[in-house]
């Protein structure tokens, strides 16, 4: 095929360019190089920001057909250096790494005479960012070294622009977290406010210690203004940018049944627990512990007046998993991509916004990482991995 270089370049900066998030591109990106290429099923496979997994972006192939596909793919040390080298399009079948057969597995050609599946790599900036997978193509008809050329060129754009996009939200997080320092200047005199009201009252009891009614107002005051400090407290924890850890040795399963016993006091509440044995975990106990608070909070404050919360731990390998699930109000896949853990983001009418970026910041802090699915009207799954071999510290 011959194709024209300067028509195909128009066309994709002309689809791609103004863009607004990752998805985009990544769906426009596929459906472009299908057309351009004859390739019936083109998929995307973006990087996280470590580098440690190839996660399912967008593909050709409906819903339905890629329903079953493995969403994310592990990135070992090893495969991790061989990714950081790859710059040209390449024969995927020839590969024979534990990424390249992982990546082979999950996007199986759904015909039998569509030629050797070709992976295109992203990469900007020396920066790897993901990998483009080509399947299926009519004929089966072998890429020529021009075409070759032509995937490079249309791969570096694709790859611009994810990382145009991705450094523009990191600055935009920034701007949030510079934001959220300032509020916590307000926090401050609030605090403030709160002590000089105790303070008063303080001044005041001798004198009106006698009256009924001021004892009354008294006491009220004193339990708004303890529960608004308690609040204050929560909120600025996370101001920090840098978390400060003080690893300790202690019983997961243990930690969550402590955390469990400030539930019990919801009458509607059914709570399941499946706690496996787990090997010890060397972690700050304290923040760990708001970690799995949040979680159970979040869960029951989903279900709302009825409903059940799932708690699940167990071992796998080198790795501990704690599992809290709810069949409750569930988030709509906008708001996981673009607002769950980002802070003042939330779907509840008192929140902060605050637990999920709090909750994330200390699990990734240990060298783990949260997982979370959701469906509208149907609940949520959250799952925290944490390594049972602590990183350096």
């Amino acid at each position: 095929p011959v194709h024209d270089f300067r028509e195909i370049w128009s066309r994709f900066t002309h689809q791609t360019g103004n863009l607004l998030d990752q998805p985009a591109v990544c769906r426009v990106a596929t459906r472009l190089i299908s057309e351009t290429f004859d390739a019936l099923s083109v998929s995307v496979w973006l990087l996280d920001h470590r580098h440690e997994r190839l996660t399912f972006a967008a593909s050709t192939q409906s819903g339905r057909e890629t329903a079953d596909v493995q969403r994310e793919i592990p990135v070992s040390d090893e495969s991790k250096a061989k990714l950081q080298t790859l710059d040209q399009p390449f024969d995927l079948d020839r590969e024979e790494g534990a990424w390249a057969l992982l990546l082979k597995a999950a996007s199986e050609p759904l015909f039998q005479h569509g030629g050797n599946r070709v992976c295109v790599p992203l990469r900007a900036s020396e920066t790897p960012l993901g990998l483009v997978v080509l399947a299926d193509r009519v004929n089966g008809i072998p890429y020529t070294a021009e075409e070759f050329e032509l995937l490079k060129c249309i791969g570096d754009q694709v790859a611009a622009s994810l990382l145009n996009l991705r450094l523009t939200q990191d600055v935009m997080l920034g701007k949030e977290l510079e934001a959220f320092q300032t509020i916590s200047a307000f926090f401050v005199h609030d605090l403030k406010n709160a002590a000089s009201t105790l303070s008063l009252m303080l001044q005041n009891l001798p004198v009106h210690f006698d009256d009924p009614a001021f004892r009354a107002d008294a006491l009220r005051g004193i339990g708004r203004t303890a529960d608004r400090i308690n609040q204050l407290i929560s909120s600025l924890g996370v101001v920090r940018q840098k978390l400060a850890l003080n690893p300790v040795e202690f019983d997961l399963n243990q930690l969550v049944e402590e955390a469990l016993e400030s539930l019990n006091g919801a009458p509607t509440l059914e709570l399941v627990k499946e706690l496996q044995p787990i090997q010890k975990l060397r972690a700050d106990r304290s923040q760990m512990q708001s970690v799995v608070t949040n979680l159970l909070l979040n869960a029951r404050d989903a279900v709302e007046e009825e409903g059940t919360v799932t708690v699940k731990t167990a071992q796998r390998q080198d790795w501990a998993t704690l599992t809290v699930s709810d069949d409750g109000c569930g988030m709509t896949p906008a708001f996981l991509r673009d607002s769950l853990f980002r802070p003042f983001s939330t779907t509840k009418k008192k929140g902060l916004g605050i637990g999920m970026f709090q909750s994330k910041m200390i699990v990734e802090a240990h060298g783990g990482n949260i997982q979370v699915t959701s469906d509208p009207g149907k609940g949520t799954s959250f799952s925290v991995f944490l390594p049972l071999r602590p990183a350096a510290e």
